[in-house]
């Protein structure tokens, strides 16, 4: 059976639907699978301020609750893709009024599950 859990803020811009759903209530501090212990709670649907999941534990609801997701892994590799086309572009200046030199520029390049 599909539940909606609602939120006050914008989901996660990284869930997915696939993702598997974990809560945590204070003061514990051991993530808990938001599902029975016989089967997985899965994010079927992303909205921008809910998500739809399958197989929820009763009585969870966003509020007191934490809510955690993890990424299922597929052949070892967890969200491995192409060029979904992001990019960049940067314009570099100088204030100074004398002659400089740019000794090296870099970038840094991660996965990202967009």
């Amino acid at each position: 059976m599909a539940d909606r859990i609602n939120f006050n803020e914008n989901i996660n811009e990284s869930v997915q639907v696939g993702d598997e759903l974990y809560y945590l209530t204070p003061p514990s501090t051991t993530p808990i699978k938001a599902g029975p212990a016989t089967a997985t709670c899965v994010i079927t649907s992303v909205g921008e301020k809910h998500i739809i999941v399958d197989n929820l534990l009763s009585g969870l609801t966003a509020g007191s609750t934490f809510f955690m997701f993890l990424k299922p892994e597929h052949n070892g590799y967890t969200n491995v893709s192409s060029l979904k086309g992001y990019y960049a572009e940067v314009r570099m200046g100088n204030s100074s009024l004398s002659k400089q030199e740019l000794f090296a520029v870099g970038s840094e390049v991660s996965i990202s599950s967009k």
